[in-house]
């Protein structure tokens, strides 16, 4: 059965039977775009990636917006399907490392994350830095003259425009990819788009997409202990969200003790704005300014200073 969800805008730019043409193609390319990537995330393990987007990510992303009486101005509602019946069925649970509930859509794992990342759920799996690139073109929306956004789907999801500054500031604090080294079990291979899961000695498990690697090779080492290289992408928390792993090879018993952990960033985002503190007569520059910390009159300090010349 189809999924629908109930778009509300509110604002001074809002006006009956009409809309202005940019902000309708803002507010669908959010959603379009939104919806591919949280599905890419889902599958994946990442919303995006370098080169061609996989064709099946269109069409099973798709949604439709329904032309219908209006019942009050800026209310637009879209249908979505479930994903079994739009996904491949080569990506389907069974294979999958982590399994998808084929009654969900893809606006659904879309507005999922977009909740998560409006509440600043820093561990979240529900979105990476780029869903999170695509929540904060709501700004754009804004900018528009809209002034409140509801997405209703059994639940609400209200967004303003102070959201959307908490979801810039979310992208801020993830830390840059950085090149580790990793060992563990290589318990899943995903054959389709080579996504695997390698389970560490603490019990950890990690996600992984091994692109540059032969499915052969990889099936070859299916079960055993290796060691990976490549880099690590992190969530706003610091904590590895995947590894994108370049090298992958059998781990000798050393290796395995040594390198079995899960990475964490070496450099940490620092917001600047956070370190600013508003000051009064009291604090800060204000605090010195005509103030002379030493215990010399002003007549001893300028006989002092002309001894030096």
């Amino acid at each position: 059965m189809s999924s629908r969800h109930e778009i509300k805008l509110k604002g001074s730019v809002i006006r009956p039977e009409r809309i202005p043409a940019p902000l309708l193609q803002e507010l669908l390319h959010i959603f379009v775009e939104g919806a591919q990537r949280a599905l890419r995330l889902r599958i994946e393990g990442r919303s995006t990636a370098r080169g061609t987007q996989p064709a099946w990510m269109r069409s099973a992303a798709q949604f439709d917006l329904l032309i219908e009486p209006p019942s009050e101005p800026g209310v637009f509602r879209v249908e979505s399907r479930p994903l079994r019946q739009v996904l491949p069925a080569n990506l389907r649970p069974g294979e999958a490392p982590h399994g998808l509930d084929l009654a969900r859509t893809a606006v659904d794992f879309f507005e999922e994350g977009l909740e998560d990342a409006l509440a600043g759920a820093t561990d979240s799996d529900t979105f990476d830095e780029g869903l999170v690139e695509t929540f904060s073109a709501f700004a754009r929306v804004f900018e528009q003259g809209v002034e409140a956004i509801e997405i209703v789907n059994g639940r609400t999801i209200p967004i303003d425009s102070e959201g959307v500054e908490r979801m810039i500031r979310l992208r801020r604090q993830i830390p840059a990819p950085q090149a580790v080294r990793i060992a563990g079990t290589l318990d899943t291979i995903r054959h389709s788009d080579r996504v695997f899961t390698l389970v560490l000695e603490s019990g950890a498990l990690l996600k992984g997409v091994a692109e540059r690697l032969e499915p052969t090779r990889m099936a070859s080492l299916f079960g055993k202990q290796v060691v990976v290289s490549g880099m690590a992408v992190f969530r706003p928390s610091g904590s590895v969200s995947r590894i994108d792993v370049e090298q992958m090879q059998e781990a000798s018993a050393q290796e395995t003790s040594l390198w079995s952990r899960l990475p964490r960033p070496l450099r940490v985002p620092l917001d600047t704005r956070a370190l600013r503190v508003a000051q009064d007569e009291r604090s800060g520059f204000n605090a010195i300014y005509g103030q002379w910390p030493g215990d010399e009159s002003e007549e001893e300090l300028v006989a002092a200073l002309e001894g030096f010349s």
